[in-house]
């Protein structure tokens, strides 16, 4: 399969980049949607999707990822905590609200955001968490149930060729400074 021959070859070529925890061997997503409870019954989606996870014995649905990637109609690349578990959301929050531990996250993603990475998550509160001072110099982090940083988009001359890989190697290599941050402040 070709997006779990990329896959391997980017975690193959990351592994510098993470030093102290393993990535997992990549997990493709399956291509058939589970149509049950669905009134759309087509039965199989318009993307290949995968995603490589930082660390081991992960729960996939809490877990860090170093890269997750989409082609299909929509396309993108992704990295990080998409949805975090309430005593992960905890830990994110006390790591974001510790001057030298939020000041440092926001050091991190700064050229991250100005190099086109948009911030993303799962959920998002409409104001501050319970607790929170609005004015808070990070209330907009602290806001997001999960922190994950969208890629700038696929160039469309890489988008279907060998060069694909290096554009996921070095903007996973870009972001995983926030990565390995959210393996120390919020993962178990």
């Amino acid at each position: 399969m070709p997006m779990a021959a990329l896959l391997a070859e980017v975690q193959g070529r990351l592994d510098g980049a993470y030093p102290t925890v393993e990535l997992e061997a990549p997990k493709i997503f399956r291509i058939h949607r589970d149509v049950r409870f669905s009134k759309d019954k087509s039965p199989f989606k318009d993307h290949a999707s995968g995603v490589l996870m930082v660390g081991s014995n992960v729960d996939p649905g809490t877990a860090i990822g170093a890269l997750y990637l989409q082609i299909g109609p929509e396309e993108g690349a992704a990295a990080g905590h998409w949805a975090m578990a309430p005593d992960q959301l905890a830990r994110y929050r006390r790591a974001v609200l510790h001057e030298r531990q939020g000041a440092t996250l926001s050091k991190l993603l700064r050229p991250l955001v100005a190099g086109g990475y948009q911030i993303i998550s799962a959920a998002q509160l409409s104001r501050a968490p319970k607790g929170v001072d609005p004015s808070h110099p990070r209330v907009e982090l602290l806001r997001h149930k999960g922190l994950a940083l969208d890629f700038p988009a696929i160039p469309a001359k890489v988008r279907h060729t060998k060069a694909l890989l290096d554009w996921c190697v070095e903007r996973s290599q870009e972001v995983a400074p926030l990565v390995r941050w959210l393996l120390e402040h919020v993962a178990d």
